[in-house]
């Protein structure tokens, strides 16, 4: 995937459909369901066995940089979308990158490990603001108190369009969508199974 270098001003591309968009090539990634063996909680697995998992399907990612940030925007089919969480059985869309730590390499299905932990940038319809995070395992996720990751995120026509922007770890990405409509939350997503790597303009 190729990012641009964007001129202008970086606020700007915070903005899903900023014009700044516009000659940022895009690259379309196939997401697949996280295996249910690798859910933390035995119950968890337990209550999703024979059930579909991984509703989203695809992702159109388009990349920039600008300032020494990088910015990434993620647009997906949602023509059921969940806005926010509005009672203990609702849950909200959400998105969130992955990177390794040393920039270089960590396993994707087990969220990193305690020799090559990972970095996360996750955002949810309806929070009020996005979170930086890192891992170093299956359900080790522990959130950064203070972050530099902004986020928006806009719903139109059927489709999400979130821009995550911050100072990357480096330039190896994985991706993960949830379908609040499916019940998704937590380790129940869509993701890209393997690294795909950034090309900085």
């Amino acid at each position: 995937m190729t990012s641009a270098t964007a001129r202008g001003a970086a606020q700007g591309l915070l903005s899903p459909s900023a014009a700044g968009w516009d000659k940022v090539p895009e690259t379309r990634l196939v997401l697949k369901p996280t295996p249910l063996e690798s859910q933390p909680s035995a119950y968890v697995q337990k209550a999703w066995a024979g059930r579909k998992r991984g509703k989203i399907g695809a992702v159109v990612v388009k990349a920039a940089q600008s300032g020494g940030t990088l910015f990434v925007r993620l647009q997906w089919a949602a023509p059921d979308p969940r806005l926010k969480i509005t009672d203990n059985d609702v849950y909200a869309d959400a998105c969130a990158l992955l990177f390794p730590a040393d920039g270089k390499d960590a396993e994707i299905s087990t969220m990193g490990s305690i020799e090559k932990p990972v970095t996360t940038w996750y955002w949810r319809a309806g929070a009020e603001a996005p979170f930086a995070g890192s891992a170093r395992g299956l359900g080790t996720v522990t959130r950064e108190k203070q972050s530099a990751i902004k986020a928006t995120g806009e719903w139109l026509a059927g489709q999400w369009q979130v821009v995550l922007a911050g100072p990357a770890p480096g330039t190896r990405v994985a991706v993960a969508v949830w379908s609040g409509a499916a019940d998704e939350r937590a380790g129940i997503k869509s993701h890209t199974p393997s690294w795909t790597d950034l090309q900085v303009g």
